[in-house]
């Protein structure tokens, strides 16, 4: 499956940073995870807060999907699980 970042910044409101090329190259090494850091992010855009990343991306099926995480934690880039419309009676 393939992963495509449409948007993915880093920071507090008024601080942030465009992120969106080491995010894709971070999902597609490491499967659809994103470890958030100041360090996987390049920079610490607001010394002194905890930031967020916000990252918008599509799957191999093409929907959009939004995901956000705190500096410290891992994200993962995955599929909406889907359910069947109709199932067999």
């Amino acid at each position: 499956m393939s992963i495509q970042i449409q948007s993915a910044t880093y920071g507090i409101p008024g601080h942030t940073i465009d992120v969106g090329e080491r995010v894709q190259l971070m999902a597609l090494a490491m499967s659809g995870s994103v470890v958030i850091s100041n360090e996987t992010m390049g920079h610490d855009p607001a010394v002194g807060h905890v930031k967020q990343l916000k990252v918008t991306y599509t799957r191999s099926y093409g929907k959009s999907l939004d995901v956000e995480g705190r500096e410290g934690s891992t994200i993962f880039l995955v599929d909406e699980p889907r359910a069947a419309a109709h199932w067999p009676v």
